[in-house]
């Protein structure tokens, strides 16, 4: 393929297009509901450990109530991701229990974990080189800018491979390769990256205003704590349906361009 013939990710329009699926898909937001609902139960019988990353200060709790918080999230964000896309792409109805679903979703974190190696390690290399021309208090300072800024650079470098959690979500395993997934989104790597950026930001904007609502409110009881983990977690799954569908539409249209 020549340069000429390369074909632009439409970007306003692929980030419109997952908004307003999202959106208006009611079959598929009632579907995360029970979801929503198991991750809340399961808050209210260990404690609520979710509070803690609402407000720093309810962080005295054990780490075992920590850990199985992120593990749960982490899991179900995956699966939502992984509903949507095949909502999308496959037309498939919402499933949490088959063997193939946890099939892709085992492929899905062994992918994540991979895309996190490789994004993560340049950023070592780099502040570690760094040492060598800073002085080490001066490192420190610059350490968090440099994190930010080799990650976004890697990242943009790196962004066609994230078309392997929509490839593994549809099962189309014949593409996840590190050749064939840059030759489909090739000159579109920028495009990729900032629109899963715009993606989301709401997510960031809304959850934080959440989090501030709460610190605002000022009140300790069990009933406003629920409350709040309920809608702590509900917009962490509706993030993840807006990340899913995203996913789904841009495999959709590097498939369809690399047919042509």
């Amino acid at each position: 393929m020549t340069t000429s013939e390369i074909k632009k990710l439409p970007f306003w329009e692929t980030i419109a297009r997952s908004f307003k699926y999202v959106l208006k898909n009611n079959a598929l937001l009632k579907g995360i509901l029970p979801l929503i609902a198991a991750l809340v139960v399961l808050q209210m019988f260990i404690g609520m450990p979710f509070m803690c990353s609402i407000n720093m200060n309810k962080c005295e709790i054990s780490p075992w109530q920590q850990n199985l918080t992120l593990l749960t999230i982490i899991l179900a964000s995956v699966g939502v991701i992984i509903n949507y896309c095949r909502a999308i792409v496959c037309k498939s109805d919402v499933d949490f229990i088959s063997l193939d679903f946890w099939k892709k979703m085992g492929l899905y974190l062994i992918a994540s974990l991979v895309l996190s190696v490789i994004i993560i390690f340049p950023v070592l290399i780099g502040i570690y080189l760094m040492s060598f021309f800073f002085d080490p208090n001066l490192l420190i300072n610059l350490t968090t800018s440099l994190t930010i800024l080799i990650s976004v650079a890697v990242s943009i470098v790196v962004a066609p491979l994230f078309l392997v959690f929509p490839a593994i979500a549809s099962g189309d395993y014949k593409i996840i390769n590190w050749s064939t997934l840059f030759k489909m989104a090739k000159g579109n790597h920028n495009a990729i990256f900032w629109a899963q950026f715009v993606i989301m930001t709401p997510y960031w904007l809304i959850a934080k205003m959440w989090y501030n609502l709460y610190a605002l409110i000022g009140i300790d009881n069990y009933v406003v704590n629920l409350i709040f983990v309920i809608g702590a977690v509900a917009l962490g799954m509706i993030d993840a349906g807006f990340k899913g569908a995203f996913f789904a539409h841009i495999y959709q249209f590097f498939k369809v361009k690399n047919k042509n």
